[in-house]
């Protein structure tokens, strides 16, 4: 392989090769690129990887590095391999043409005479001589459907801000061609909850949670960039909410008084404005606090506290104890792809402990791991929801037949949600939530409890996610309630907990 070669294949070793311009209009070698750019430029990189979805602060040059990617995987395509770049405003548009023209423009005159380009600055389009690979550019509006190509690469820029985003993308999307080549890549900053882009964003969440190689979800807070920081002037000093939050997100004194300046200087934006453009966590772009049934200020706190989710259907959180009474939240369905079915295990201390997701493969096999997740933990109770014509009554005869203890209310019968015991139910939970008297573990349950609201006299989530998670999770703090220890009660005597030992134990205790 001659250097040439080696430079065209691979991506590290072209791309420090490009030329851009700063935020000072000086033309800079892209070869210290950001933390968040190397994630990026790693993500596309990836031969598996055929979607990825950034969810970033504003200005951190991710659109650069996405860009440079682009321009260098068609500039060195053997074949038409062809980018549709779609932004929100002709603004952008014309800002991100005017980066691949400057990359094209600047290239070392050996790179550039071995495969010149075509700039056409009225369509927005460069095409390779060559190859007739092409990097198209629009501008997102209700009549966009392509130009009669067909794309292997959809590019989408600030997609929350684009003023008809289903139309625009349901049109590229039929532009677009599958294949070893394809690739879609959504970049934008959050602009609050329920749009077309937060979907893309939790799409993408729900993907690598099952286990989805296929796509990448990439977030950046605004502190892991560098250039945010502003040195404090003499005697300044942060207020306690400021002092917490540096002790939670590890901020220094210059990212804190940044921080201060872009919020309450004379042209800072406002806390709500700036925590959904520049957010520090995940939820901090979509975070609603009028009308939220639980404190999302809190809960969000939880989240970032979490350590990274566990993917899978069947989630541990932690292991069973021997002197530990657990019970089983259990919200079925049919589970044949559409909602999900969740059980959510709780600790007699109220630890949330593990959680079961299931949305493929029928109501008898969530039954079954149902089933196998209450004898992990020491024949767990299960409290079932059994609505009529739902799934939750096959998957309490399937309990049944395993022998699992099954919730009854006083009168005996099964859980069913109505008018009323749902706000009673939801109401005991906030208290406890709202109380910091629980302990949650599962990234999906927080997410779903940040954004269930009361609309109508209606709970329910709200902005695009889903209650089953949530559901699970109430319907297991109401089983709570019958637990004596949770209760304030004599937990048990001698004889239960002796049931309740190790077998060794138990033999242990009958040697004289």
């Amino acid at each position: 392989m001659n250097k040439f070669d080696r430079i065209f294949a691979d991506s590290k070793e072209f791309i420090p090769r490009l030329r851009f311009e700063d935020s000072d209009a000086n033309l800079r070698y892209f070869n210290t690129p950001y933390s968040e750019q190397v994630a990026l430029i790693e993500a596309l990189d990836d031969p598996v990887v055929k979607t990825v979805v950034v969810l970033k602060p504003r200005q951190i040059g991710i659109t650069t590095a996405n860009c440079a990617h682009t321009f260098w995987a068609t500039y060195c395509a053997n074949k038409p391999l062809r980018t549709i770049v779609v932004a929100d405003h002709n603004k952008t548009t014309k800002s991100i043409f005017k980066k691949f023209c400057t990359y094209y423009n600047h290239l070392p005159k050996a790179l550039k005479d071995a495969n010149p380009f075509k700039m056409n600055q009225n369509d927005k389009t460069l095409m390779s001589e060559r190859t007739d690979a092409l990097i198209d550019h629009m501008t997102a509006r209700g009549d966009t459907h392509g130009r009669g190509w067909t794309y292997q690469r959809f590019v989408a820029e600030e997609l929350a801000f684009w003023p008809h985003p289903e139309e625009v993308w349901a049109g590229i999307r039929s532009t677009l061609h599958g294949g070893d080549d394809s690739k879609i890549i959504v970049v934008s900053t959050p602009n609050g909850p329920g749009n077309f882009y937060h979907e893309r964003v939790l799409a993408a969440q729900a993907a690598e949670r099952n286990g989805d190689t296929s796509t990448k979800f990439i977030f950046s807070r605004w502190s892991d960039h560098r250039t945010y920081r502003a040195d404090p002037p003499q005697g300044w000093e942060p207020t306690e909410e400021e002092y917490q939050l540096s002790r939670q997100f590890g901020l220094d004194m210059a990212q804190l008084y940044w921080r201060h300046e872009m919020i309450y200087g004379v042209e800072g934006m406002g806390e709500r404005r700036f925590r959904r453009e520049f957010p520090l966590t995940i939820e901090d772009g979509f975070l609603v606090l009028e009308g939220s049934w639980f404190d999302s200020d809190y809960l969000n706190d939880c989240l970032n506290e979490l350590p990274p989710a566990i993917n899978g259907e069947r989630r541990i959180y932690m292991e069973p104890e021997l002197d530990t009474d657990y019970v089983i939240g259990c919200d079925p369905s049919w589970c044949t792809g559409g909602d999900y079915a969740v059980a959510c295990v709780m600790s007699e201390y109220g630890e949330q402990v593990a959680v079961l997701s299931v949305n493929q493969g029928g109501e008898d096999r969530f039954g079954e791991m149902v089933a196998d997740l209450s004898a992990y933990y020491h024949k767990a109770r299960v409290l079932c929801e059994s609505n009529t014509g739902g799934a939750g009554r096959v998957v309490i005869k399937k309990l049944s037949q395993y022998g699992i203890p099954l919730w009854k209310d006083q009168k005996g019968q099964d859980w069913t949600t109505h008018r009323g015991n749902k706000e009673l139910a939801y109401s005991f939970a906030r208290q406890l939530v709202n109380a910091d008297g629980l302990s949650l573990n599962d990234h999906t349950t927080i997410q779903e409890l940040m954004h269930v609201r009361e609309v109508k006299g209606k709970i329910e989530g709200q902005d695009g996610y889903h209650d089953d998670h949530s559901d699970a999770f109430i319907l297991a703090c109401w089983a709570l309630r019958y637990c004596p220890a949770f209760s304030g009660r004599d937990k048990n005597n001698f004889r239960d907990r002796f049931y309740r030992m190790n077998p060794a134990d138990r033999i242990r205790m009958a040697i004289p």
